[in-house]
């Protein structure tokens, strides 16, 4: 594991280098103000809830929005391709990948989808009357230019193990991303601590002299499939089972534990996992063995779901992420 950490270190760091010494070229978007919304660590750190919140706060402001996104194990034959045009959805959530189709759902502002994110953010600029993209995971992606990027740090585990993949958790050099940063956002800080947190915002704020926020990611409602909020309190007391498809499950879990169940346990999937009929059947069972009285996942993993699924007391947990200490955006004119 050490090996390979190294290797990845060495193909990464190089690969900035050359970017950072103009050798690879980079490419703007002539008028439009791009926003990224990234991270140093391998998921967990909640940007789905985030670029939906600016692109929310980004709409008060007076912005015209999109979203572009890289659609991340999304099975689709165009590209780029516009998962909505801000009005409607226009194609499945396995054409898209997940975390654009819960955009689309959640948001009215054009979703486009593309590996290219420079051709994405192009086409984006050509087909909708937008002044700002959000681009979502993009932090790493250096061929394309933007005016801000927003690093999300997981409060839980903002060092990424100390490592790089595979031995840890982080992308790049740590420090040298964190120089790259426009500013900072400490999320889920509600999972830690107080005295915890006020050692990372110092550290943050003394070691890169940048914008420091902080945020959690709190329970906005539980919801059966038809989205039908219910009262968060039918959890207290009772046994539930998780299941997922996360990069942080744990996470996942420290939340339900908020609700006050009885017992707790969980089936976890790999990251971006699409369910199919055998791994409803091993929830299903699952259920049944614990005597869970409620089933929970998350909406991220709602739309990979079967449309025809038939299984007893499954709800979804909706997350909303909450600025606590908002310093974001500094700067920029409404």
């Amino acid at each position: 594991m050490k090996i390979l950490s190294f290797i990845y270190f060495f193909i990464t760091s190089l690969r900035n280098w050359l970017y950072d010494k103009g050798i690879l070229k980079t490419y703007s978007v002539p008028g439009i103000e791009v926003i990224c919304i990234g991270n140093i660590t391998v998921g967990g750190t909640g940007k789905t809830p985030a670029v939906q919140f600016f692109a929310k706060k980004l709409e008060k402001m007076g912005r015209k929005v999109a979203i572009v996104s890289r659609g991340y194990k999304g099975k689709r034959k165009v590209e780029p391709l516009i998962v909505s045009d801000g009005k409607k959805i226009l194609v499945s959530s396995r054409e898209s990948g997940d975390e654009p189709y819960l955009h689309a759902l959640n948001l009215k502002v054009p979703v486009i989808v593309g590996k290219d994110r420079y051709k994405a953010c192009m086409f984006a600029k050509e087909h909708f009357d937008i002044d700002t993209i959000i681009l979502d995971d993009g932090f790493q992606h250096r061929k394309l230019k933007r005016n801000r990027d927003i690093v999300l740090v997981d409060a839980t585990n903002p060092f990424g193990w100390g490592a790089l993949l595979p031995k840890g958790t982080l992308r790049e050099d740590f420090q040298g991303g964190c120089k790259r940063a426009s500013e900072f956002i400490i999320t889920k800080s509600d999972l830690i601590e107080d005295r915890d947190l006020g050692k990372l915002k110092r550290f943050f704020k003394s070691k890169f002299v940048k914008p420091v926020s902080v945020a959690k990611h709190g329970v906005s409602s539980l919801c059966d499939l038809e989205g039908n909020p219910k009262p968060l309190f039918w959890l207290e007391g009772k046994r539930v089972l998780l299941f997922s498809g996360l990069a942080n499950p744990l996470n996942f879990e420290k939340t339900v534990i908020s609700l006050k169940p009885s017992y707790i346990e969980r089936v976890d999937f790999l990251d971006h996992h699409n369910f199919k009929e055998k791994d409803l059947e091993l929830i299903k069972n699952r259920a049944k063995n614990m005597d869970a009285n409620f089933i929970i996942t998350t909406e991220k993993d709602l739309v990979k779901l079967p449309k025809d699924l038939s299984v007893e007391n499954l709800y979804v947990l909706k997350i909303e992420f909450t600025m606590l200490e908002d310093n974001s955006l500094q700067g920029m004119e409404e």
